[in-house]
């Protein structure tokens, strides 16, 4: 699994969100954001994103912190994007993943103040 952590964390610096989603999100993956359901597949998380990624310009990504136990990775990103209209975004998120079989079945993400 931590082959597939690294290349999740490789590709999401990358601003590779969409190819992400399709490579290890599980066809029936629950995500979770705020504690709000994101989506219920792998489907409605590519659709509900590819609006927003494709508004992006301009991705600078950093990892933070990454931890693995078992199946659960841990990982805490800085994003900073800038949008087609030149308006900054600038947040730190963590992705609190289970993995199975190579895809991510479960995901929560947060966004946090600080690390």
């Amino acid at each position: 699994m931590n082959k597939e952590v690294d290349d999740f964390i490789v590709m999401n610096q990358r601003g590779l969100v969409l190819e992400l989603c399709e490579k290890y999100y599980a066809p029936k993956v629950l995500m979770l954001s705020n504690g709000e359901v994101f989506a219920e597949s792998m489907r409605e998380a590519y659709d509900k994103q590819k609006g927003y990624i494709g508004s992006i310009k301009e991705f600078d990504v950093n990892l933070v912190s990454r931890s693995v136990e078992g199946n659960i990775s841990d990982l805490v990103f800085g994003y900073k994007m800038i949008a087609q209209d030149g308006k900054c975004f600038e947040y730190i998120g963590r992705h609190i993943q289970t993995w199975e079989s190579g895809k991510i079945i479960r995901e929560e993400y947060r966004n946090v103040e600080s690390v």
